[in-house]
């Protein structure tokens, strides 16, 4: 089978390799569409704890075309997503509930061979059936079940308000899921004017471009500030300015990933005299369902994320997207295998 591999840091190449079997517990998926990720850039990077050789690819939906021994309830045919997480259910963490800090953490296209490929093994445990999707669309339910674990942290009351930095892909599926988990109103920032304006017509109820002007427009919307102030952006100082805009009793949700060595200055006394709340949100805890009953009942919307649908073979220019956004006027690329 094709596999596009990251051989070393920076250097990546499309490679033909046996195609895997399925072994007792395990399903084998023909690739639809497979999303790529900032992670993906990092793992290019040789960060992450990357292993190399290694097939990336997490954000993963395709149909099942084997089966190993003892897998029921899935069956070949089966349009699926995939959750990459593999846990070993049996460790510290996973007896709290924290698959996602298993300390035997295992996923795919992470640690394993991932989704950037015509075929990719899984556990049956960790497929799920799609129903009434495209694959492009089952390809969100990775992205979007990181974005519910974040909504499950965080725990928005009706009624609330929201102010969230940062309009690419994820920061577009976390305000649409903001907006069906109770609160009322979300005002976007974002410094590119298309990303607002798509922001907007998915929901938004302001939109502000980044500037000098942006401060004095968020204070006009709330004097008193928002009762939640998120970020999808990963800059350490859009962190550190995310207090100034809450309002007492306010959360502030970080979900976006910054860089492992950057810090910023918070002032405690602040957090303490506010009653303020910092919250962080590290990937999926087995929230793939939700993400497809939100999916599948259409009250979140991902094919206007779509900016390009790419081949195995242009992988490389798809991760130059991800780390140049202004490149191709991108959005979210996926990636299909068969073309």
């Amino acid at each position: 089978m094709r596999a596009a591999l990251i051989t070393q840091p920076r250097t990546l190449e499309l490679q033909e390799v046996p195609a895997p079997t399925p072994g007792p517990g395990q399903v084998r998926v023909r690739v639809g569409a497979t999303g790529v990720c900032g992670t993906d850039v990092h793992l290019f990077d040789g960060h992450f704890h990357a292993r190399l050789p290694l097939i990336p690819g997490h954000e993963i939906a395709g149909v099942i075309d084997q089966v190993g021994a003892g897998v029921r309830e899935l069956e070949e045919g089966q349009l699926v997503a995939l959750d990459p997480v593999i846990a070993c259910g049996q460790c510290w963490a996973c007896r709290r509930g924290q698959r996602q800090h298993c300390l035997r953490f295992e996923a795919l296209g992470v640690t394993q061979a991932g989704g950037f490929a015509q075929y990719v093994l899984a556990p049956a445990a960790n497929a799920y059936p799609v129903r009434h999707l495209s694959v492009a669309e089952a390809a969100f339910a990775e992205p979007l079940g990181c974005v519910a674990w974040g909504i499950l942290r965080l725990r928005p009351e009706p009624g609330s308000n929201a102010l969230l930095f940062g309009a690419g892909p994820i920061g577009l599926l976390l305000m649409q899921a903001l907006l069906v988990s109770g609160v009322t109103e979300v005002t976007v920032v974002d410094p590119v004017a298309e990303r607002l304006a798509l922001a907007k017509s998915l929901g938004a109820s302001h939109t502000v471009q980044t500037g000098p002007s942006m401060a004095q427009a968020l204070r006009d919307l709330e004097p008193h500030g928002f009762d939640i102030v998120a970020e999808a952006t990963g800059i350490p100082s859009v962190v550190e300015d995310m207090p100034r805009y809450a309002a007492v009793g306010g959360k502030l949700l970080i979900f976006g990933v910054a860089p492992e060595e950057a810090t910023v200055r918070i002032s405690p006394y602040d957090i303490f005299q506010r009653d303020l709340s910092l919250i962080g949100s590290f990937s999926l805890n087995a929230t793939i369902p939700l993400a497809l009953n939100w999916l599948e009942s259409g009250r979140i919307r991902v094919e206007p994320l779509i900016s390009h649908r790419m081949p195995l073979e242009e992988l490389h220019k798809a991760l130059e997207y991800k780390e140049h956004p202004g490149m191709g006027n991108a959005l979210k690329v996926l990636i299909t295998p068969e073309g």
